[in-house]
């Protein structure tokens, strides 16, 4: 193994927090094995930069808690995973999850015109709807089915805030424990630090949200 592939498996070395206690008990309900769009093409940028950095996917399988099956269908897009389990195999690669896509090529994004982004997550689609040049923040537009989320594991990120607004529907936003029924029109601001998840509770509607995350994850 090269020193560079030696190093950024060290840095993606899973923590001992209690979070992450029992990982391999746990591997089948974090992995989910639901259709994968073929508009995001999420798995060949993730071959791409792993082979990049030289890493195999044995290596990134271990340092993301995952198994080697899941990553390798990961990659040829035959599964799709939670949000919480695509950060973790980015953080094994070094990989900040908001450079896998590229923006809308202008500042004036018009209907129809946002770009298709997987971030992880089941039974939803989502949309880049910041235009290029917008490094500071990311904004996004979640359409979630009814039952659809982020997945059961909460997930934190490193950026400083985070604020939904819903624009259609219901969301049920968990933040450290905390659920907030969430309406349309409603808005919430927190720490993305802070470990959370969301789900759209209905039956039968779909959710509309829309997301801004300063700085981009």
């Amino acid at each position: 193994m090269s020193k560079q592939a030696k190093l950024a498996v060290r840095r993606a070395a899973p923590s001992k927090s209690p979070q992450q206690a029992g990982v391999r008990t746990s591997l089948i309900q974090r992995q989910i094995t639901r259709p994968v769009r073929a508009d995001v093409n999420l798995g060949p940028k993730l071959r791409s930069e792993r082979t990049a950095r030289g890493l195999s996917i044995q290596q990134v399988a271990d340092a993301a808690g995952v198994t080697k099956s899941f990553l390798s269908k990961l990659e040829t897009d035959q599964v799709s995973a939670s949000v919480a389990t695509l950060l973790r195999i980015c953080d094994a690669m070094g990989v900040r999850p908001g450079t896998l896509f590229d923006p809308p090529s202008t500042n004036l994004v018009r209907n129809g015109e946002a770009r298709p982004i997987s971030l992880g997550g089941e039974g939803m689609v989502e949309y880049l709807i910041s235009g290029d040049s917008n490094d500071h923040l990311m904004a996004l537009m979640s359409v979630i089915q009814p039952g659809g989320g982020s997945g059961k594991e909460p997930y934190a990120l490193t950026s400083a805030a985070d604020i939904v607004h819903i624009k259609q529907g219901r969301l049920d936003v968990t933040i450290e424990g905390e659920t907030f029924d969430m309406r349309a029109g409603d808005t919430r601001t927190f720490q993305p630090s802070k470990p959370h998840a969301w789900r759209n509770p209905s039956t039968s509607d779909v959710t509309v949200a829309l997301w801004v995350i300063v700085p981009p994850p």
